[in-house]
């Protein structure tokens, strides 16, 4: 290689055999640098030592044969085949290419050659349709470990084989120091940049358990740098983003002890640190986002309470938005209880309030003479003013759009002061997941669960089957437990494929002649609603045939079981949510998914996941490995996006632990590494090959 070649990374054209037509292909590939071309690693490695016997092959096989050409027809037509008949140790097997029959011209008859790919076999035809070919001049000398990239068949492998490794020979002759130390690479357990890179382009060529091992290590190491490049960017992004003032708390520790102290009970260690957390940013200028997950009964409604009372102690309001008004009711029972040593004028905000008691809220937060609102969905109003404004907290975060949460948070007084926000979740959608992922968003989890709390044995049954659990349903009646049983639809009228309450409470009726079934829905009016939750709580009522309307604001001690008709129509954070209303004692409970014959896959995924994991945030990780991401820097809340040229969503989910011990480190590096880093992973501010 000349010395004084020297490579422009922006200009693909710089690299010998690439002109308009190849430049175009490679972005295609999502190549538009040099430094992309580096990056672009090898989904698989194939192992070519082992070659397969003619005998043992089953048509749909990957095979790899090694043989001599005996015939080379080409087809008449415009469409032209080149078909090769290969003898291999006198068993004959016939390859074909089709379209572009030029680029093989160099196959002759008596060749010995190498192919490997699909086999198809038809009656006595055993067929290779364009596999990956060579001829053999030395067996030696063959390589046995191969990258294989995903090129969609825009590019052949020879080709994209051969520019990675004009550039990988160019970055290795330039001998440049890595972008991380030795104590950096060490802590994350990654090889070096140069060793990474021959590790995943130029494996090891005799041992393949050896070379895949190589490889999977290597490939960590660039998965951790995109990773960590994303942690750099959005730390930027909140940087230049988050520079909302906050109002001035006054944080008294003595006060805040004091307050902690009046409790009826000791906070878990889980609930001290997410209140150190919050301690933490509430001291800083600017405004904090702060998720807070955990499962239900764990503990998240005092971490806001307390964070509540330090917006109080500091002379500022606080707002708490609940989906439901049974939520509502019970945030507002649950704060007065605990702040009943405090003056803390506390009130609501709900739809069924009349406008004289609406307008005499609104009047009464913009002046200060409230400092706790609780409420629904009217909380969302432009025309709400308050006075000071110091933090917002939102429940059940996944049961709002993003911009109904964004318009809620933001700066609502006379100033364009913006409180800090708290969202509460046990199931947090893909997109809030991801973000903590990406570290877009200050994270708290909240992981001890209350003493004597059991699993919920979770299990699948298809509808037919659904009388097997009625005797089940009948011996946890007669021990004063109570039922819950969902259905996704109030009526057969609006569908008569789901199964509803009115029906299902007509043959539960028949079955349970001496129980007694109650009947909730979202259409009925708040007092009603009100009366048969009650019911079902002082034991007036054994089952209750209902719909999504109980996943949250519900508690029900004595619940031990929970049936959901035509589970699969739920996504997996509703079903957590549904499951979590049973279970809230020591007593053993029960979660029965139905189901009927034909469900998707994404459905089966689903279940599965609900019926493996009890944990809030797993089930939040499979959702957001089935769903995907969302859009992170737009409004989509789930759904896969083109966001990394090379980690997965298992890769976030695999290195989440180690991105978030990490952050701490990653602040501190050098800011040349940092931008560095930012240009060898976004080709929109790179203008020079990024070693």
């Amino acid at each position: 290689m000349s010395k004084q070649i020297i490579l422009e990374d922006k200009i693909l054209e710089s690299l010998p055999g690439v002109g308009n037509a190849t430049r175009s292909k490679l972005n295609s590939l999502g190549i538009f640098r040099i430094t992309d071309l580096l990056l672009f690693l090898p989904h698989q490695l194939i192992d070519k030592s082992i070659v397969s016997e003619m005998d043992s092959i089953q048509s749909g096989d990957n095979c790899l044969f090694i043989g001599v050409i005996e015939k080379i027809v080409i087809t008449r037509g415009f469409k032209k085949n080149l078909i090769l008949t290969v003898n291999i140790k006198n068993k004959r097997i016939r390859v074909r290419f089709m379209h572009k029959i030029i680029i093989y011209k160099y196959l002759k008859v008596k060749d010995r050659v190498r192919f490997s790919g699909t086999i198809y076999i038809k009656g006595s035809v055993v067929e290779m349709i364009h596999p990956e070919i060579e001829v053999v001049i030395d067996e030696r000398a063959l390589e046995k470990v191969i990258p294989l990239y995903n090129t969609k068949r825009i590019l052949g492998q020879k080709k994209i084989r051969k520019l990675i490794k004009f550039v990988l020979d160019y970055v290795i002759k330039k001998k440049s120091d890595d972008i991380f130390d030795n104590k950096f690479l060490k802590f994350i357990n990654a090889p070096n940049y140069i060793d990474a890179l021959q590790a995943c382009h130029s494996p090891v060529n005799d041992n393949y358990d050896y070379a895949i091992t190589k490889f999977e290590y290597s490939r960590r190491r660039f998965v951790l740098e995109e990773l960590i490049s994303r942690n750099i960017r959005f730390e930027k992004i909140k940087a230049e983003s988050s520079k909302n003032i906050s109002y001035s708390f006054e944080l008294s520790r003595s006060r805040i002890s004091e307050f902690i102290q009046s409790l009826s009970f000791k906070l878990t260690n889980s609930q001290s640190l997410a209140v150190d957390e919050i301690i933490e940013k509430f001291g800083g200028e600017f405004a904090s986002t702060r998720l807070i997950q955990g499962d239900v009964g764990c503990g998240k409604t005092i971490v806001s309470a307390i964070a509540a009372f330090l917006s109080f102690d500091s002379g500022l309001q606080t707002a708490f938005l609940a989906p439901t008004e049974i939520l509502v009711d019970q945030h507002v029972s649950y704060l007065k209880k605990i702040f009943s040593n405090y003056d803390i004028n506390i009130v609501t905000l709900k739809n069924n309030l009349k406008k004289i008691e609406k307008d005499r809220v609104i009047d009464n937060l913009k002046n200060g003479k409230i400092d706790i609102v609780v409420g629904t969905h009217s909380l969302i109003n432009a025309n709400i003013q308050f006075h000071k404004l110091g933090l917002c907290v939102i429940d059940e975060q996944h049961k709002f759009g993003i911009n109904q949460r964004l318009s809620f948070s933001g700066s609502r007084g006379k100033s364009n002061i913006a409180p800090h926000v708290i969202y509460l979740s046990a199931t947090p959608i893909p997109r809030s997941l991801s973000l903590v992922l990406y570290q877009g968003l200050d994270y708290t989890r909240i992981t001890e669960k209350p003493k004597n709390r059991q699993n919920i044995i979770t299990e699948l049954i298809h509808s037919q089957n659904r009388r097997n659990i009625f005797s089940k349903i009948k011996n946890l009646v007669s021990k004063k437990e109570k039922i819950f049983w969902v259905c996704p639809s109030i009526s057969s009228e609006n569908s008569t494929e789901l199964e509803s309450v009115y029906k299902t409470s007509e043959i539960l009726n028949k079955e349970f002649k001496d129980f007694n079934i109650g009947i909730l829905h979202g259409q009925l009016d708040e007092q009603e609603s009100d009366s048969i939750i009650n019911n079902l709580r002082d034991g007036s009522l054994d089952i209750l045939v209902c719909t999504t309307v109980i996943e949250v604001g519900i508690d029900i001690p004595d619940a031990t079981c929970i049936v959901i008709e035509d589970a699969n129509r739920f996504g997996l954070s509703q079903l957590h949510q549904l499951r979590g209303r049973v279970g809230r004692s020591d007593k053993e409970s029960y979660c029965y998914l139905l189901h009927k014959d034909e469900i998707t896959e994404q459905s089966k995924a689903r279940l599965s996941a609900i019926r493996e994991n009890q944990d809030g945030f797993k089930v939040a990780e499979r959702d957001l490995a089935i769903r995907g991401s969302g859009d992170y820097l737009g409004s989509r809340q789930s759904g896969y996006l083109n966001n990394y040229k090379l980690a997965t969503m298992d890769d976030f989910i695999n290195n989440l632990d180690l991105i978030q011990e990490i952050t701490p480190m990653i602040k501190k590096l050098p800011d040349d590494t940092k931008e560095k880093l930012l240009r060898r992973w976004d080709e929109s501010i790179s203008d020079k090959l990024v070693l």
